[in-house]
């Protein structure tokens, strides 16, 4: 992309694609945030990282007089849509430097991002907004977009969880075994915004991917499931002084789903983990179980703006891409 005047704001401020010797300017607009959320999900020192985790993406930055003072980033894959194959870009790492929010680069970038969507075809933009966040949701409801969904990203601190006596648990590869990745992908089936691809995309394993395996632990009426993703080495982060991992593919069913997931946080405990970084619908069961063992709640708005005259989406369950 070459140097573009942003329409509506001022002339010595262009919009142009991000390059790698504007990652020290990235790291520090990062960190500028008021409404980015828990550290720990956000925590990183190779800024791309996110970007490079789909198949297909962009770093936009506006920048003025030389400096960078804004980023976007947009990044594609393929999804389903009410039981359809679409293209759908995610929004995401919206940033403006403290003091230049109100000269209209957030809707520009936007503006930008959903026009590369557009050439790639997308259907929908999607992005997660904090629900506290009120500017972003008033700027994101006056460019058309919509709130569709809620999640909650729990920041879990294993140590809460007490189980009783030794904590088991089951360790699972679904990498490696058809049966059980046709079992979890069939579960899911029925999402928004599904990825097309999941198995190769969430379920592949180092260096193409961050799986790491799955768990289960089970009582007399009680399961619980959760698969791991450790992108910590991709975010340039040090796994033996960084104890944080995400965890998805969640499940918890029966009187005693948590008296289960209890023996999963014990045993994962075992292994090094400190904290589980766990997005889940706001008003799921498992949400509302594993809530109080949370150090830190990010409410987050799902929001969708429907492009070149795509239907709205359907009511439904949605799918929180781990990636995001």
């Amino acid at each position: 992309m070459s140097h573009t005047v942003l329409n509506g704001v001022a002339q010595d401020i262009v919009l142009r694609a991000a390059t790698e010797e504007d990652h020290e300017a990235l790291i520090a607009l990062e960190g500028t945030a008021p409404n980015a959320g828990a550290e720990l999900l956000q925590a990183r020192r190779n800024f791309f990282a996110r970007t490079d985790a789909y198949p297909s993406s962009r770093v936009l930055v506006v920048e003025q007089d030389g400096v960078v003072v804004g980023v976007e980033c947009v990044a594609m894959t393929e999804v389903r849509v009410a039981g359809g194959h679409r293209k759908t870009a995610y929004s995401f790492n919206t940033r403006v430097l403290p003091g230049l929010q109100r000269r209209r680069l957030g809707p520009s970038m936007l503006e930008a991002a959903e026009q590369w969507a557009v050439d790639q075809g997308a259907s929908y933009l999607t992005g997660l907004i904090k629900t506290s966040n009120s500017p972003s949701m008033k700027m994101v409801t006056s460019l058309g977009w919509q709130t569709i969904g809620r999640f909650d990203y729990l920041v879990l601190d294993l140590a809460r969880f007490e189980p009783d006596g030794t904590p088991r648990a089951v360790q699972f590869d679904l990498y490696r075994d058809p049966h059980l990745m046709r079992l979890r992908l069939a579960a899911v089936q029925s999402h928004h915004f599904v990825p097309v691809f999941l198995e190769r995309e969430l379920f592949s394993p180092p260096p193409d991917g961050a799986y790491t395996g799955s768990w289960t632990a089970g009582e007399r009426t009680g399961t619980a499931w959760l698969s791991l993703w450790d992108d910590r080495p991709s975010r340039g982060l040090d796994p033996f002084a960084f104890r944080a991992v995400k965890a998805f593919d969640v499940m918890m069913e029966g009187p005693e789903a948590l008296d289960a997931f209890t023996n999963l946080a014990g045993v994962l405990r075992l292994h090094g983990v400190r904290q589980l970084l766990v997005p889940l619908p706001a008003e799921s069961a498992a949400c509302a179980m594993l809530r109080p063992f949370a150090e830190e709640i990010v409410d987050l708005n799902f929001v969708v703006k429907c492009l070149d005259d795509s239907g709205p989406v359907p009511p439904g369950p949605l799918f929180f891409d781990i990636r995001h």
